[in-house]
């Protein structure tokens, strides 16, 4: 459907420059143009997230768009997993608490 709006518009579009008449209808097709190859982008776009969907590795373009840190960063899954050493010093040794008497 989008192709044949586009076909025709590309052909208008032709036969306007050929005689070179009207730059402002030519402006104007210019435009519908641009916005017919706008919704087509979106469109597959819109397509291939739904394909990558739940994959593990993406295009970069469909990828999250973080600062590099934050996309370097550990996830909170990895930074809460500790070594056994450390969970038993954790339960052998628990933080104190104090509280101050007047």
């Amino acid at each position: 459907d989008l192709e044949i709006i586009l076909k025709n518009l590309h052909e208008e579009l032709n036969s306007l420059n050929i005689g070179r008449k009207d730059s402002n209808k030519i402006k104007n097709i210019r435009k519908s143009i641009a916005h017919v190859h706008i919704v087509q982008n979106q469109t597959i776009k819109e397509n291939l997230k739904e394909f990558y969907h739940g994959e593990q590795y993406k295009p970069n373009d469909l990828r999250r768009k973080q600062t590099r840190a934050m996309r370097r960063s550990l996830t909170p899954k990895e930074e809460s997993i500790s070594l056994a050493k450390t969970q038993k010093k954790k339960r052998t040794f628990p933080k104190r608490t104090f509280a101050v008497k007047d």
